[in-house]
Parts: C-alpha cells; structure tokens; sequence
C-alpha cells in the first residue's frame, strides 16, 4: 500500500494489559483497517497516550516508522 496516497489516518486509543497505548489505521484499498503505527508501551492515562498519539499523526512520522516507544518523545527525539 502507497501510505501517501491512502485514505486520511485514524488514531485509536486503548487500554491494553494495565496500560493506555494508541494506534494508527488507515483503510485498505481492497477493504479493513491496516495498522501503520502503533506505541509499544503503555502510558499511564488514556491522556497520555492521545497526545503522544497526535504528535506522532501530526508530525506524520507514522509514515516511515511503525513502532514508537513513549520515552522516545519525552527526551526530545523528533
């Protein structure tokens, strides 16, 4: 799938094993959901992980990683 050309990106948000992580979809050309983002650890609110989220869906860097650790933001790596 061409992720320049896909349809807009989702950002889900959820608890998951004791944690809050978020997700970004978008939708297949032949149908479904695929995920091109995810966090890989929890954080400790839904809030949290909304606007660690949003970064990372603003700053369109879903586009060319897929795994994102919540520390990676929070020292200051772009």
């Amino acid at each position: 799938m061409d992720l320049s050309t896909s349809s807009k990106p989702t950002l889900h948000v959820f608890n998951q094993e004791g944690g809050w992580h978020w997700g970004i979809t978008v939708e297949r050309a032949a149908g479904g959901m695929k995920v091109v983002a995810y966090s890989d650890e929890g954080f400790d609110s839904e809030e949290e992980a909304r606007e660690d989220g949003e970064h990372v869906l603003r700053s369109e860097d879903w586009r060319s990683r897929q795994s994102f650790s919540r520390s990676e933001r929070r020292q200051g790596y772009p």
